[in-house]
């Protein structure tokens, strides 16, 4: 055994010294090419520059990488400036209907989804452009709460200002819907008590400039819309002769559920634009239609004959922030011009 460890040892000994010599022979070699007298002042030399050359190295391989992560970090903060500044920045999108059922125009602003978002104190901001638009009637189709949370000042106090500009209609959403049919919570009494005309399952008949108009509130999501009599109220909305304005949170009905109607104009939200709006592509994501989106945004004619308007709306659920996204106040002037 003793042998065999010594056998052992004596071999890396060996190897040891055969590496060395290796080394030693490429020092001399390199100072001989760089013209450098092989002494040992002149290996002490080269050493040290070499340990230099690779020292600066080092700190030039630092010092790319400290640039890369503060570009990052510039780029993130730029951004989430971009972000923020993007989400308070309203956009107004104005749309036009002819129909021949209305003589004289008439305009409807939109809103939607405001999510407890405020722009300016108590809304002045948005309220004011409300106001500069000059609609005929103003129509708000959900979602302007947040779920599980009853301090709900935010839509009351924007409401009360509205209606101090011209009628004010409003259908409720599924954030409204949670709070006033599962958790049972006063939320639909305080919005009446601003003094809109809040929608459920129900419609009203209407005078605007000397046009009879019947303006609808679909409250119930698609997959209740048998549970809750979607049928019947659209039987009997339909039914009224005049223009036809249905208010319906969810565009997801105008993929088949409502097709068999042809409405004159219908006013959704929901969809936040499909949150991160891709240039060509569009919106990325809805909820309830996933990627790729058909109705996320605009006015579009579906299957069936019905004019569909979706707002990309006003604020966001607080999950994914909007991006290439404004915020948006929809003018729908119908036979305006």
């Amino acid at each position: 055994m003793r042998d065999r460890h010594s056998d052992l040892k004596s071999s890396k000994e060996q190897k040891k010294k055969t590496r060395s010599k290796k080394e030693e022979e490429a020092y001399i070699a390199a100072l001989q090419s760089a013209d450098i007298e092989a002494t040992e002042e002149g290996i002490r030399k080269y050493l040290l520059d070499r340990r230099r050359k690779a020292q600066m190295k080092r700190r030039r391989r630092l010092l790319v990488i400290a640039i890369i992560f503060v570009a990052i970090d510039l780029m993130v903060i730029g951004l989430w400036h971009y972000i923020v500044q993007e989400e308070n920045t309203l956009e107004v999108s104005f749309y036009h209907l002819s129909s021949d059922k209305v003589d004289s125009g008439f305009r409807i602003v939109q809103l939607s989804d405001l999510h407890l978002h405020e722009f300016g104190e108590k809304n002045s901001e948005l309220v004011e452009w409300v106001s500069r638009l000059d609609p005929d009637i103003i129509v708000i189709t959900g979602d302007m709460n947040m779920h599980y949370n009853d301090d709900v000042h935010v839509v009351t106090e924007l409401c009360e200002q509205l209606v101090q500009i011209t009628k004010v209609y409003y259908v409720m959403g599924n954030h409204e819907w949670v709070d006033h049919i599962d958790r049972h919570t006063d939320i639909r009494d305080k919005i009446v008590a601003t003094g809109v005309t809040l929608l459920h399952n129900s419609y009203i008949g209407l005078e605007i400039n000397g046009n009879r108009v019947f303006v609808g509130g679909l409250t119930n999501e698609v997959s209740n819309y048998d549970k809750y009599s979607g049928p019947k109220f659209m039987e009997k909305f339909m039914a009224e002769d005049g223009f036809h304005l249905l208010l319906v949170h969810y565009p997801e009905y105008f993929l088949g559920k409502l097709n068999d109607y042809t409405i004159d104009l219908a006013m959704c939200g929901h969809t936040h634009g499909g949150v991160v709006r891709l240039p060509i592509i569009g919106g990325l994501f809805s909820s309830d239609q996933g990627f790729l989106p058909k109705l996320y945004e605009g006015m579009q004619t579906v299957d069936g004959g019905s004019t569909v308007v979706v707002s990309r709306g006003l604020g966001g659920d607080g999950y994914i922030p909007r991006i290439n996204n404004n915020p948006e106040i929809v003018v729908v002037d119908v036979n305006w011009y």
